[in-house]
């Protein structure tokens, strides 16, 4: 089976627009963000948070292993995930990319700032070596393997030989390797830990090439000096980026 393109429409990022006196301090960047988002401004997030996403409009069937509820707001979303539910089926999985695609990043950009240094990253044909091991299919050693060598600076190309990129469109990177198809949408930019560093917000999801699997992830990422992209986020549900994650 090949890998199948993301048919949403191309992506061309909104900006809210942070103007400063030159000489008086330094040029702030601007925070950005994906119209799919359906976001007019920042102030506008706590009531996104609360309406239902016109993308799942019969909404989606999470359970607890006894009971279903249905999810249709990003509030119902993280209500969901609190209270230990998750997606019923390989269908409702799918059904709840969009989720994943909507809410983390409505979350992170609450407290989004314009960053003061850095710059505006953009996929590349570099970018498998920049991006640590991601979107790692398998088995809980599967897992541990993966964040030792993320740990280690080891990126994804040299963790995973065989995984090559097929398409680069402004905001969406595909690739693919012999089991797995993967994309990764930029989301949001602007400094989404308060260092003052410009930062990306990104969502990731890969489909099994001979199955009906699908699983989305997001991530937050800064640039290392050495060019390295620097995950910000934890790599579990649900995504905290780390200033954010308790003691």
């Amino acid at each position: 089976m090949r890998c199948y393109r993301n048919n949403a429409k191309t992506l061309v990022l909104a900006s809210v627009t942070w103007i400063g006196i030159m000489g008086a301090r330094p040029l702030l960047s601007q925070i950005t963000w994906s119209p799919r988002l359906n976001l007019a401004s920042q102030a506008d997030i706590p009531a996104a948070l609360q309406t239902p996403q016109p993308s799942v409009p019969n909404g989606v069937i999470y359970t607890n292993g006894t009971v279903t509820r249905i999810v249709k707001s990003c509030q119902d979303f993280f209500d969901s995930q609190s209270a230990g539910f998750y997606p019923q089926n390989n269908l409702q999985a799918r059904l709840a990319t969009s989720l994943v695609f909507q809410c983390y990043v409505l979350r992170d950009l609450q407290v989004a700032r314009p960053a003061i240094a850095g710059s505006a990253y953009h996929w590349s044909q570099n970018t498998l070596v920049q991006l640590p091991p991601m979107l790692v299919v398998g088995s809980k050693e599967v897992q541990n393997a993966a964040e030792k060598a993320e740990q280690s600076g080891v990126g994804w190309k040299k963790y995973n030989p065989d995984i090559k990129i097929t398409s680069i469109k402004n905001d969406q990177l595909d690739a693919e390797d012999n089991d797995n198809c993967y994309s990764i949408t930029i989301v949001a930019r602007g400094d989404f830990n308060g260092d003052g560093i410009e930062d990306f917000a990104a969502v990731g999801t890969s489909k099994g090439k001979q199955s009906t699997w699908e699983s989305s992830q997001y991530f937050v990422f800064s640039q290392g000096a050495n060019g390295k992209l620097i995950r910000l986020t934890s790599d579990k549900i649900p995504f905290l980026i780390n200033a954010q994650i308790p003691n």
